[in-house]
């Protein structure tokens, strides 16, 4: 059986506090390449502040104030017959200014 998986992400993302005030802002810090299968995302840690959706965007909630928060997500790639599942836990950081 073959692994050939390719996750990459920003490891920083910056966003502007005045975005915040008025609604919640949707980043997408992560990106999965040539992944065999379904590939699904789970929060494993953070700031309440920050959630992650199906697709791996990260939403940070209206009224967030300035500062850095940081996030720690679980990716899986499924896998197929030809091909094993493979997991990868990533860190990003987001900056609020």
């Amino acid at each position: 059986m073959k692994i050939y998986i390719c996750f990459t992400s920003a490891k920083t993302k910056t966003v502007k506090a005045k975005k915040l005030k008025r609604t919640k802002v949707t980043v997408n810090a992560l990106t999965v390449k040539k992944a065999k299968g379904e590939v699904k995302y789970k929060k494993l840690s953070g700031s309440k502040k920050l959630t992650v959706n199906k697709k791996g965007k990260i939403t940070i909630k209206k009224g967030t104030k300035k500062g850095t928060y940081k996030i720690k997500i679980k990716i899986t790639a499924k896998g197929t017959k030809k091909y094993k599942s493979k997991t990868v836990t990533k860190k990003i950081t987001i900056k609020i200014k």
